[in-house]
């Protein structure tokens, strides 16, 4: 008989090795693809936030119509769908236009020039928030609804005055 070679003795111990490793990275790379898209998602909503707020601070859109909340919870909206949000989690979502001011208003036209107030927008827990995931094997993340805001200041009615004529 001759004597095995170093080779043949460990002809099995990479599938062991692969075996205990590759349940590991696995777990490790669907939280972190978990993880990224739940940080895109944060995102789109700070994002759609910001452009309902950047409509109600105006005030009066460029035909002149008063904005009014549900314009501005229509506007939240459009965005979170045209940046691919789920219809469920988009339909489902909870948007506010709320003023800081005194006295408080309930339409952005109705605002004076400087006044604060807030958009929040809510993913609430439940099969919205499911469509949100990436990965259907596990929920790795204690998350159970998102919620994102912005707090703006009105520029309604802000009266600018431009000089026409050029300076000598």
């Amino acid at each position: 008989m001759k004597p095995l070679r170093r080779r043949e003795q460990r002809r099995g111990a990479l599938a062991v090795e692969a075996a205990v490793i590759l349940p590991v990275l696995l777990v490790m790379m669907l939280g972190i693809w978990e993880v990224g898209r739940l940080i895109q998602v944060q995102q789109i909503l700070v994002n759609s936030a910001r452009e309902g707020a950047r409509l109600a601070a105006g005030g009066y859109t460029n035909n002149g119509t008063p904005v009014t909340s549900a314009m501005v919870q229509q506007a939240v909206r459009d965005y979170m769908t045209s940046a691919g949000l789920p219809t469920v989690a988009t339909t489902a979502a909870q948007i506010t236009l709320t003023s800081t001011a005194t006295p408080a208003w309930t339409n952005p036209s109705d605002a004076l020039p400087l006044d604060k107030f807030r958009v929040q927008v809510v993913i609430p827990s439940g099969a919205a928030f499911d469509s949100l995931r990436w990965s259907f094997v596990a929920k790795i993340t204690p998350t159970n609804n998102m919620t994102a805001y912005v707090d703006w200041v009105s520029l309604n009615n802000v009266k600018i005055t431009v000089d026409t004529n050029l300076p000598p």
